[in-house]
């Protein structure tokens, strides 16, 4: 009964491998989920390991906020945080929004919705390095971060126009390109050096942390050391000292639980087309066992058992499956290898080769596997009990009259989700996510409900 099933896999191709498509569409989706998942994670990991260096943080009770009602540090504490044993070097958190204007005389756009911000440039902050120029001085100058000087078109030495903190458009020069340890995921970043940044950006005289570098010390006996020396200026302005491994823990924790939820929305784009796949495989079966009844009935006469016919229709769902979803892995990776020239297209690069551990390659393999198989299982099952006798007559097709309703309500839910999708996509102002939402609801619903109409004339042209 193998063979018999692996001939008949063989002798109706065309149909199988419209099965196989089926499932290497859902399980790219869910291998290419994961993958995208894992290198995210790997990119944002390693920039807050890079631009988080500080032994320890000076900060609200809540964590370090830059925007929002979280407590905010006085400047005033740096001079005192330098006098305590074990603190090299204190620098203030400086930061907030900026508009730079490229070679081009337009505003320089972030890649896949990163922030555009400008930032004091520290002599004593070690994330960051110039590596052309010099550090800018004085409220006519700026540095560009490499990504941030290519993209824009500008060179050291260029003059162009910033926006910084809301106010009038100044006239500045580049003086200097200023390179991070790490991708920065597609932001444009802009340096001040700190006495303007601090004018701008913290005029009251409070900024998100103070970060601070120690003389190599362990991080808690620094972090012990400045709470026990300045208990009462950090009750007073209502902050505390925690250790730099701790902050950047729970910073990459947050990271962790945004990815969890663009992870999740992209499984459900994966279960839907997974599902929309058991309904095409199991109308291949169904449509191949209906050719193949009289050779199924001649087996039975011949002395196979129900469990055999059964079996055998399993094989060939078996082979599907796996073939299928073996692709379906080679599928997502690739599809991740396009995402990720996407998003350098856009100025997000993405750090580390793609990832595929052996649990992302088991479990779509699974996936795909399972829902060939149980997807297979109906149709098998009427094919193993129905009598040979039965099965040899030639019957007759009763149609409903259901199929002209199905096509034209289908054709209309993708119309109108196409519709809706376009809309969103054309109006551009960000505040469309429902009715994107909604289209592609409806596109969806519209190919679930076109499946059983279409899939079996796909295959009579097969």
């Amino acid at each position: 009964m193998r063979r018999v099933a692996l001939r008949g896999v063989r002798s109706h191709l065309g149909r199988f491998l419209l099965s196989v498509l089926a499932v290497l569409l859902g399980v790219a989706f869910v291998a290419g989920t994961f993958s995208l998942r894992a290198m995210l994670s790997s990119t944002f990991g390693e920039l807050v390991d890079t631009s988080m260096l500080g032994d320890a943080y000076v900060g609200g009770p809540t964590g370090l906020e830059t925007e929002g009602p979280g407590t905010r540090v006085p400047l005033d504490l740096v001079d005192p945080l330098l006098e305590v044993d074990g603190v090299d070097a204190a620098v203030p958190e400086v930061s907030g929004p900026v508009v730079l204007v490229g070679a081009d005389g337009t505003a320089v756009i972030s890649g896949g919705g990163a922030p555009s911000f400008a930032t004091g440039l520290h002599p004593d902050e070690p994330a960051t390095e110039v590596t052309g120029g010099r550090a800018p001085s004085g409220p006519g100058e700026i540095g560009l971060e490499t990504n941030t000087l290519r993209t824009s078109g500008l060179a050291v030495g260029d003059t162009t126009t910033v926006v910084v903190g809301g106010e009038q458009p100044v006239e500045v020069e580049v003086v200097g390109e200023i390179a991070f340890g790490a991708p920065v995921a597609g932001a444009t970043i802009v340096f001040l050096d700190p006495a303007t940044a601090e004018s701008v950006y913290a005029p009251d005289g409070l900024v998100a942390a103070i970060a601070l570098y120690g003389d190599g010390r362990d991080e808690q006996t620094l972090v012990d050391a400045v709470t026990a020396a300045l208990a009462p200026e950090l009750q007073a302005a209502g902050v505390e000292v925690r250790t730099g491994e701790e902050l950047r823990t729970e910073t990459r924790e947050q990271v962790e639980q945004i990815l969890g939820f663009v992870s999740t929305f992209l499984l459900v784009f994966a279960a839907v087309a997974l599902f929309v796949g058991g309904f095409i495989i199991a109308n291949t079966f169904q449509m191949t066992v209906r050719q193949r009844q009289r050779e199924l009935a001649m087996l039975r006469a011949l002395g196979a058992s129900p469990t055999q016919v059964f079996t055998s229709i399993l094989v060939q769902a078996l082979v599907v499956g796996v073939l299928g979803s073996a692709l379906g892995v080679a599928a997502g990776v690739g599809l991740v290898a396009v995402l990720r020239e996407v998003f350098a297209a856009m100025g997000m690069e993405l750090s580390g080769r793609i990832p595929l551990d052996t649990s992302t390659v088991v479990v779509a393999v699974l996936v795909g596997t399972l829902v060939s198989l149980v997807s297979a299982a109906v149709p098998a099952r009427r094919a193993a009990l129905t009598p040979p006798v039965e099965a040899m007559r030639d019957d007759v097709v009763v149609h409903d009259g259901s199929g002209r309703w199905r096509t034209a309500s289908g054709a209309l839910l993708v119309a109108l989700g196409v519709a809706a999708v376009v809309a969103a996509v054309q109006d551009g102002n960000g505040n469309d996510g429902a009715l994107l939402g909604v289209g592609a609801a409806g596109v969806v619903l519209g190919v679930l409900v076109l499946t059983p109409a279409v899939v079996p004339v796909a295959l009579r042209a097969l």
